[in-house]
């Protein structure tokens, strides 16, 4: 009949469905948590930035359209040696040796430039797939960093059940023992018993005064820790009702290779692999397509020299009002081929191998001690459950130990010592069950992280 009961409760708290493990209000929390946790933003914002990263690097194939300008003044003192040049008719030399001459003027260029890159030497294409998979990493990891967030705030509701349980067995001990000295005042009264009793009973009162005392105590520690943990005022939280009963798992096919843990590191092998492509395929030319489309004008431009016309005896200067070009275009492809960068490239090729291996053996690594993490796991959860059957039998015999407890003290038939320690057998036994409970919901909680099964659609039965 035990095993038969034992069957019966483990087959019923397989088949039914995660939604009646949380209620609403426990759901509401979780979801709160989750919003709240500054830990899950980061994450996100870290994976946003990479994102952004990753279009940065598709974006090389998108033509540019750039456009500079510049205007200057320029003034420079010249020595110059001209052949001479004798005129034909005066016979007079011009030019002979050399002569100082100084020039200036006033120069203004604009250019319009486009540029649109052909072909990367697959940099772009190879650079594109490892930052994809980059953020497939970050994303697996936010998944466990999540679930992490859910264990947090539900252990945390989980004990502060578990003391509003102790708090009820407590105030429940003080109702029975309340009513034990009333009848043991009117006992000693009638001379049917001595004060001994009631100064036990009294010693008994201030222990569950104690006990309440350092309850209250964790109990506002806890509150305020999940005021923390979900944003909702502690005040708030005190007005809400948790359940604590045992944690019921819906079947899934979910395995420990289901892990988020390993699904990023896949993804960083993969990310490896594209870097590495990346860094062989770098010897490849780079092909970019450009036109370019410019306005200059040289204008205010003077030289002065030191020779004069040979009759009017006047200056030779050349002056020059502009020499202006507009428009002046060039449309063309260009490639940049780097055929030996001093072994960088190996070097890359190698480290990159190198960390490739490193990411494969730590892989091979973190699975063997998930698989054995999830067998402890299964097991431990079996064991709670196990436990929750007994501690429920011995909870009962405890109950039904102190009613025959309370009923024989007060025939007289056993001491207040014996009724006394009945009480606390039964306030242990209790405190065991949901202790047990508790336990149990988090050995279930655990197992679901084996999985990679534990997230808020889980959660919410979806």
């Amino acid at each position: 009949m035990k095993k038969f009961s034992l069957i019966f409760f483990l087959l019923t708290f397989f088949s039914v469905t995660a939604q009646q493990n949380l209620s609403q209000t426990e759901l509401e929390l979780v979801r709160a948590g989750l919003s709240k946790s500054y830990e899950l933003k980061n994450a996100r914002y870290e994976i946003s930035i990479d994102t952004i990263e990753n279009r940065s690097i598709k974006n090389h194939f998108i033509p540019t359209l750039s456009m500079n300008g510049a205007y200057s003044y320029g003034a420079a003192d010249l020595n110059v040696d001209v052949p001479t040049f004798k005129l034909p008719v005066s016979g007079i030399d011009l030019f002979e040796g050399d002569a100082d001459f100084k020039a200036s003027g006033q120069i203004f260029n604009t250019n319009l430039t486009a540029k649109m890159l052909l072909f990367s030497g697959m940099q772009v294409t190879y650079g594109s797939k490892a930052t994809g998979e980059k953020i497939k990493a970050k994303n697996y990891m936010l998944e466990k960093e999540t679930a992490d967030v859910i264990v947090d705030i539900i252990t945390t509701f989980d004990m502060i059940e578990l003391l509003k349980q102790s708090e009820i067995i407590i105030t429940e001990s003080e109702k029975r023992l309340n009513r034990e000295k009333v009848k043991v005042e009117k006992a000693i009264a009638n001379g049917l018993t001595t004060p001994y009793d009631r100064q036990k009973i009294t010693a008994a009162e201030l222990n569950l005064e104690s006990k309440k005392a350092e309850l209250y105590g964790n109990l506002e520690l806890l509150y305020l820790k999940l005021e923390m943990l979900t944003g909702v005022d502690s005040e708030t939280l005190k007005t809400y009702d948790f359940e604590l009963k045992p944690w019921v798992l819906a079947e899934s096919n979910a395995t420990y290779k289901d892990r988020p843990e390993l699904r990023a590191l896949d993804a960083s092998i993969n990310a490896f692999d594209y870097k590495l492509k990346m860094n062989r395929f770098n010897f490849l030319p780079k092909i970019q397509a450009f036109a370019t489309l410019s306005y200059f004008n040289l204008f205010d431009a003077q030289i002065k020299t030191p020779y004069s016309l040979p009759i009017s005896q006047r200056p030779i200067d050349l002056d020059l009002n502009h020499f202006r070009g507009f428009p002046a275009y060039a449309v063309g492809v260009g490639f940049q081929w780097d055929i030996f960068n001093g072994l960088k490239n190996s070097h890359e090729v190698q480290k990159t191998a190198i960390e490739k291996n490193i990411a494969e053996n730590k892989k091979n690594d973190v699975e063997e001690k998930l698989e054995l993490y999830a067998k402890k796991m299964q097991i431990d959860l079996d064991v709670k459950n196990h436990q929750i059957v007994l501690k429920q039998k011995e909870m009962d015999v405890a109950r039904h130990t102190l009613d025959l407890a309370i009923k024989s003290y007060r025939e007289g038939l056993i001491t207040i010592s014996e009724r006394l320690e009945a009480e606390v057998d039964y306030r242990k036994a209790v405190v065991a069950y949901y202790k047990i409970v508790s336990e149990q919901r988090k050995s279930a909680l655990d197992m679901l992280i084996a999985t990679g099964s534990l997230n808020i659609d889980y959660l919410s039965g979806f």
